[in-house]
């Protein structure tokens, strides 16, 4: 054999072991990505123990005042327990806003179900009143989940994707008040981004003297606006 056809096969040899080695570390990589999710109602309690931990720590230090051991102090579980639903810090974030969701998500639905014979402008009085109970029960985390915590890995989770399809159901029954069903998924956007924006607004960012009354009010009206117009 040639020492050119030699030099050859060591040279895809070597090529083959760096395809595997970069395949290997990419199964890595999602690994220590993906958290365990838990089953038991033993494991939820400790999950739920973790999470609170790091919004105590949150509020006494921000967001660059969460590691590991400390999660583990303040939650009272070994750092063993953090590592086996959390992986690093970033799934910790991720799960404190997938908690977040879930609550605003129920809250919402519920509001939908109790608004489904509701002419329009009751049910956007209830969606909005739903984003202020759930944001209002402590505005601080809120605020803390909105500015210090980084947010969600990808847009799946945004408020006006996750939340167009129950949204859209809501406001079939109105579509014709609304331009026809041709204009219903547009309308469903405006709805659901408008009611993220100014429902998070009435309760961490009215201006002084405003009540979150009056501001809620105001935010309904400007909502029917956007969507009649």
């Amino acid at each position: 054999m040639s020492v050119t056809k030699v030099k050859g096969q060591k040279v895809k040899q070597l090529l083959t072991f760096v395809d595997r080695l970069k395949s290997d570390m990419k199964k890595t990589v999602r690994n220590l990505a993906r958290r365990r999710q838990p089953t038991q109602e033993r494991a939820r309690e400790t999950v739920n123990a973790i999470l609170d931990a790091v919004i105590r720590l949150l509020r006494r230090g921000g967001s660059s005042s969460i590691t590991t051991n400390r999660v583990a102090a303040a939650a009272g579980v070994s750092i063993g327990s953090v590592y086996q639903y959390f992986p690093n810090k970033r799934a910790i974030f991720i799960a404190l806003h997938e908690r977040h969701i879930a609550q605003v998500d129920q809250t919402l639905q519920r509001k939908i179900t109790a608004s489904a014979d509701e002419p329009l402008d009751r049910l956007v009085a209830h969606l909005m009143d739903g984003m202020i109970e759930v944001h209002a029960a402590d505005p601080e985390l809120a605020t803390l989940l909105d500015s210090e915590v980084p947010h969600r890995a990808n847009r799946a989770g945004e408020f006006s994707i996750r939340l167009h399809r129950p949204l859209r159901e809501a406001l079939k029954p109105h579509a014709r008040n609304l331009g026809g069903p041709t204009k219903l998924d547009l309308r469903v956007f405006l709805l659901a981004n408008m009611l993220e924006a100014l429902g998070h607004a009435v309760v961490l960012r009215r201006p002084p003297g405003l009540s979150q009354r009056n501001a809620g009010l105001e935010a309904c009206k400007a909502i029917l606006a956007g969507l009649q117009s």
